[in-house]
């Protein structure tokens, strides 16, 4: 290697690893890309072999996505979730109060705290509602083990039945959302606020009337069937498009990602990465 492809591999190094430190998730995207490209260039400039520099870069694609495939191949959803009464995961979950306290600014009241069960992962959720009732927000806070992350969901729900959600939901989502659901997944949101004008401007674009929205029953109980509701409709529809399978010599209830499923989240893992 000399210097001149010294220079262009470590411009690309340094430019990527500069990009990645930015919060907007575009720009991290181009870093991500930038250091790709300079790990290729590296090991075919050192070998001066074009497929040994292309096998660099497959390498840094495949490897992750074939840890994918095992873990999803690897996990067990029950069919019948329900949520019951927990304890905030404030030592785990520090974000909790300021989340909390930005959706109470925003005019929300908090009415619920729930987890799922049965999972192999913990979820958490925190729900919140409006006085006018048309919208239904909630925090969520999923973890296994050591590693955890949050987001926040505001939802509202047609009169003719059809959900419309806007979420900041960081990594990709495991399941085929319902043909009832519109989602709008907004990452470049800084604050609860913005996502919230998020959700508004998402109603306002697909022509949603306040006066076109089924108002909510603001009880507790009612908070937390809806979202029971939607997370349990979530795993039927996958059932029933194949996304999910009976595991093989177990009870009706246990269902794992079919080789459709896997492949179908492995792609969208692919697409979240590069696009």
């Amino acid at each position: 290697m000399d210097l001149r492809q010294l220079l262009v591999c470590g411009v690309l190094l340094l430019g990527g690893i500069s990009l990645f430190q930015f919060e907007n998730i575009t720009v991290r995207k181009i870093g991500m890309v930038l250091f790709w490209l300079a790990s290729g260039l590296t090991a075919y400039f050192l070998s001066g072999s074009v497929a040994l520099g292309c096998a660099m870069l497959a390498a840094w694609i495949f490897f992750p996505l074939w840890e994918v495939v095992f873990i999803l191949r690897q996990l067990r959803l029950p069919r019948h979730r329900e949520l019951a009464d927990a304890r905030a995961p404030r030592d785990e979950f520090e974000e909790l109060s300021d989340v909390s306290h930005e959706l109470t600014d925003a005019g929300f009241e908090q009415v619920d705290e729930c987890s799922l069960h049965p999972v192999e992962h913990e979820q958490y959720y925190r729900i919140f509602v409006r006085k006018d009732g048309f919208v239904q927000a909630m925090i969520g806070y999923v973890a296994r083990g050591a590693i955890g992350f949050h987001f926040v969901a505001f939802t509202s729900i047609g009169k003719d039945g059809r959900r419309w959600m806007t979420w900041d939901y960081p990594l990709t989502y495991g399941l085929v959302m319902p043909p009832n659901t519109a989602v709008y997944r907004m990452l470049d949101c800084q604050d609860v606020p913005e996502l919230y004008q998020a959700h508004l401007d998402f109603l306002k674009v697909n022509d949603v009337a306040i006066e076109e929205l089924t108002p909510f029953d603001l009880t507790q109980d009612a908070a937390r069937a809806r979202l029971e509701e939607s997370l349990n409709q979530q795993i039927e529809y996958n059932i029933s498009r194949g996304y999910l399978a009976p595991v093989a010599g177990q009870d009706e209830d246990n269902f794992c990602y079919s080789w459709r499923g896997t492949l179908y989240v492995t792609g969208q893992v692919l697409r979240d990465l590069f696009f």
